[in-house]
């Protein structure tokens, strides 16, 4: 028994154009909250757990990635928290590129945090103060995780993957084949 093609259901069937526009509001809201997690944020836009969301994400990822409406919401975000894209980077470089030692003086003796300049105490995560009130423990910020990001942003995973080429097919054609004995 043959069975007729059915044509595909329009993206969003069922749903009113409102009713979209707001679950795609919704779901842009929720993205930019969660980390760019889009099947999570497509459940937060009132789409079923699973593939439902999953595909709901990635369809509404890709819409407002191409009309520019992520980048806009996260230029109006970081306006609005007066983040700095220059100083937010001088930033992770100063994780990135930290030196331990310059929290020492020349006998290995912990300089004061007083007395550290800006850079070095960028690198500084936390300090535990001891009975004494100086400093018992410092937990620095991970300067992997620092790398990982800066070569995130400097696209250089991506350069990596673009200089992996595809696994090449070949063909072998014999010209003149052996002729079958008659």
């Amino acid at each position: 028994m043959d069975k007729k093609a059915r044509p595909m259901k329009p993206a969003g069937h069922g749903v009113s154009h409102k009713e979209r526009g707001l679950r795609r509001t919704l779901f842009r809201e929720a993205f930019m909250a969660n980390g760019h997690n889009a099947p999570a944020a497509a459940k937060a836009a009132g789409y079923n757990d699973g593939d439902s969301a999953w595909s709901a994400g990635s369809r509404f990822r890709k819409e407002l990635t191409a009309s520019g409406e992520l980048a806009a919401a996260a230029r109006q975000r970081a306006e609005a928290a007066e983040l700095e894209t220059v100083r937010t980077l001088r930033e992770l470089a100063r994780i990135a590129y930290g030196d331990i030692g310059r929290l020492f003086d020349a006998d290995g003796t912990l300089i004061p945090l007083a007395d550290l300049d800006e850079e070095v105490r960028a690198i500084i995560a936390s300090v535990e103060l001891g009975p004494d009130g100086k400093p018992k423990k410092i937990k620095l910020w991970s300067k992997i995780d620092a790398l990982e990001m800066a070569m995130r942003h400097a696209g250089l995973y991506e350069r990596d993957n673009d200089q992996r080429q595809p696994n090449l097919a070949l063909q072998v054609v014999l010209v003149d084949p052996p002729k079958k004995p008659e």
